[in-house]
């Protein structure tokens, strides 16, 4: 049987159902904490930034499936969007760094964050660029050079997008590892069970989006069931318990040194709404700090 191929159609189903079984459903809240930002998409709504930015890919960009397309961003609202557009059109993900950007012989374009573009720009030179803009509404802070403006360019694509089969080989190469469509669905299914997500839930994740282990928890898991996420890289305590009660969080998704971090505080201030939170999972966090967590917080850690 050929594993990839299955997983591949279970993300097509997902991605080509979602949007019309839950419609206007809130699906992806990000807090830019150091912008004082929030942003709400449905699941209509990210549906089409989806189906608009793989049309942007294939179309104005030449890639297709079998590709490689490169990520050099920061986590945003915009980032799941890039994965799930490039997975829909059959092209792995390659999470780039800014000091060791690869051969660009090897990608068929990248997405880069306007900040980190002079550098990159040079590295890559040769591919297509799209430059991600900090501002909403895709008013550069820096010179974008010869990349198209993401927030410019992919309103005026397309609305619809015929799936195409699946990424060839790993869907994702990350600083933590890489992984095939199948791979990273089976992770996000096992977080989902492991924890009980249904599509009545909200879940928070703290994990930085371009790593397997962040797009499975940041992205599929929640997709794929229905429910809905919230995301946002800076969770000091005091912010991840008021978070947890403003969105109403049933699932929290944390780095190891996030969760000893909200264990070492404690409690959340009184008149802090928790009620909702009935687990937190950390993969990769040691016996000592889930052993700790119920007593101290109130809720159960699911470590490795």
């Amino acid at each position: 049987m050929n594993t990839s191929g299955t997983a591949h159609d279970r993300f097509g189903a997902a991605a080509g159902r979602q949007a019309g079984r839950y419609g206007d459903k809130p699906f992806l809240t990000w807090y830019g904490d150091r912008r004082g930002e929030r942003v709400e998409l449905s699941f209509k709504t990210f549906d089409n930034w989806v189906a608009k930015t793989a049309n942007l890919l294939v179309d104005e960009l030449g890639a297709g499936p079998g590709d490689r397309v490169g990520a050099l961003l920061v986590d945003h609202w915009q980032t799941p969007i890039v994965l799930a557009a490039c997975w829909r059109a059959g092209a792995g993900v390659v999470a780039l760094d800014p000091g060791d950007v690869p051969d660009p012989d090897g990608l068929a374009a990248a997405f880069v964050r306007e900040e980190l573009l002079a550098d990159a720009a040079a590295a890559l030179e040769g591919t297509p660029l799209v430059a991600l803009t900090a501002d909403l509404l895709g008013r550069a802070g820096h010179d974008l050079g010869r990349a198209l403006n993401f927030s410019r360019v992919v309103p005026a694509m397309g609305d619809l997008f015929d799936t195409g089969p699946d990424p060839a080989g790993h869907a994702l190469v990350a600083g933590d590892g890489s992984a095939t469509m199948a791979e990273l669905l089976d992770r996000a299914a096992g977080l989902a069970a492991g924890t009980g997500l249904t599509d009545a839930d909200r879940m928070l994740s703290g994990r930085r989006l371009l790593t397997v282990g962040g797009a499975a928890a940041g992205l599929l898991a929640p997709f794929t069931t229905g429910a809905g996420v919230v995301l946002g890289r800076d969770l000091a305590p005091g912010r991840f318990w008021k978070r947890v009660a403003d969105e109403r969080v049933a699932v929290a998704v944390l780095d190891p040194d996030q969760a000893a971090a909200v264990l070492a505080a404690g409690p959340p201030a009184a008149g802090l709404d928790r009620s909702r939170l009935r687990v937190v999972a950390s993969p990769g966090a040691g016996t000592a700090l889930a052993d700790g967590f119920p007593a101290a917080v109130g809720v159960p850690l699911l470590g490795s």
